[in-house]
């Protein structure tokens, strides 16, 4: 602590010369700053501004909203503000948010000319362009905090994302197969001897994540007492053209969780064993799993650890295949061509929640297999609650009415027992 001629304390950094002047120093990442005034209010006044540019000239040198793109500031933003509070220092798929909604767009025009205008404009044009509502709402959320960033260190006077429009979310309809559709997608893989037979029956008895199938090792697995380990996930990230893969911690608690057996799961997993112990000696030399992912559950036929382009790509192809089916069937038959609709990774474990409501289960125990971190995901596919509610007051009958005799439905007979 610096003291003034009489032995009084200034503050840390400030001083009192023999000449009655007062000094104020500071270091900013190595960077010295002297001041001098006759006055030790404005002394401190000034020498905070002076450590406030020296910090924001640290960030980005030559800093100027004038001259500073919004995509430039970002990457300084990311680098500096956020990377630092993600998991493992920084997600790949956060920044391409960012780049592919507003980068492409709007990211080339200096900080201190954006306008509310711009903005808006880029979110009718990110729509116009096929993205969802939910999508653009978290890139301009992405948006706001750079913003902010950037007002905070004087490169803007205003926030040009104050005040836009993003039309609200609509409900999207989850993709859940019906239980002949079901069956149509198990026939086709049983009939075609589909590689991923045993991964998709697995998934649509467990309900996984796509990502947390592609991290499943054998020592997850507990024969013994029958339960599935979920502790990990496998992602695929892609930068500059470049595939990373990498083994991640769940995001929650509640992703950490275990899968009790249902029906055929441990005939399934024995079967995979098998197949990836016959391919593998089959391949010899040219099967690729990595040593760094050894003893994963679920592999490509090549021995590669399997992420979602390539489920979702096979998921096409089965989708199309099975269309084609319809379509031949409908040409040489009398009825109407059917459609098969799109399926994705995650209409498995949809149809995995929905084949646990229609059995009965309660949402409770749903929520803990599927690792839902919020009771409201679970209960929200009300298009199966409701059916069950239906039936429940079925079952319970007329409140008001007093005839012990009345004839009552039994429940295990509505929603049956899995």
């Amino acid at each position: 602590m610096g003291k003034d001629l009489k032995g009084k304390e200034l503050g840390r950094g400030l001083s009192q010369r023999p000449d009655g002047r007062y000094m104020g120093r500071a270091q900013v990442e190595g960077k010295s700053i002297v001041l001098y005034d006759w006055k030790l209010k404005e002394l401190k006044k000034n020498l905070a501004i002076a450590v406030d540019e020296a910090k924001r000239s640290n960030l980005m040198p030559d800093m100027d909203g004038k001259k500073v793109t919004l995509s430039e500031w970002f990457e300084e933003w990311y680098s500096k503000y956020k990377a630092p509070t993600l998991k493992n220092g920084g997600s790949p798929s956060y920044k391409r948010k960012f780049l592919n909604y507003y980068g492409v767009r709007i990211g080339t025009k200096p900080l201190a000319d954006i306008r509310q205008l711009h903005v808006q404009t880029a979110i009718a044009d990110m729509l116009e362009a096929g993205r969802s509502t939910k999508s653009v709402r978290e890139a301009t959320g992405i948006l706001q905090n750079c913003i902010e960033a950037a007002i905070a260190n004087g490169l803007m006077n205003i926030n040009p994302v104050v005040g836009v429009i993003v039309p609200k979310c609509e409900r999207v309809e989850r993709r859940v197969l019906s239980v002949e559709e079901q069956k149509v997608f198990l026939e086709y893989l049983e009939r075609t001897k589909s590689w991923y037979e045993e991964m998709y029956k697995f998934m649509l008895l467990t309900g996984m994540r796509v990502g947390e199938i592609g991290g499943l090792r054998w020592e997850d697995i507990d024969f013994t007492e029958k339960f599935i380990y979920v502790k990990r996930t496998l992602s695929y990230d892609y930068a500059n053209g470049k595939k990373t893969l990498r083994m991640t911690s769940p995001k929650t608690d509640n992703f950490v969780r275990k899968i009790p057996f249902f029906g055929e799961t441990k005939s399934i997993l024995e079967r995979q064993m098998e197949k990836i112990k016959r391919r593998r000696e089959e391949l010899g030399d040219r099967w690729r799993q990595p040593e760094e992912f050894g003893n994963l559950v679920f592999l490509t036929s090549m021995g590669s650890p399997i992420g979602r382009y390539s489920v979702e790509s096979d998921m096409r192809y089965i989708t199309s295949q099975i269309n084609d089916m319809y379509r031949i069937e409908a040409m040489y038959g009398s009825e109407a061509q059917k459609t098969f609709e799109r399926i994705h990774p995650h209409a498995l474990r949809h149809t995995f929640a929905t084949r646990c409501f229609e059995k009965g289960m309660t949402p409770r125990t749903v929520q803990e297999i599927m690792g839902h971190a919020n009771y409201n995901t679970t209960v929200s596919y009300t298009h199966v609650l409701d059916d069950i509610k239906a039936k429940e007051a079925m079952r319970v009958g007329d409140f008001l009415q007093n005839d012990n005799n009345k004839e009552t439905i039994e429940y295990e007979s509505l929603v049956g027992i899995m």
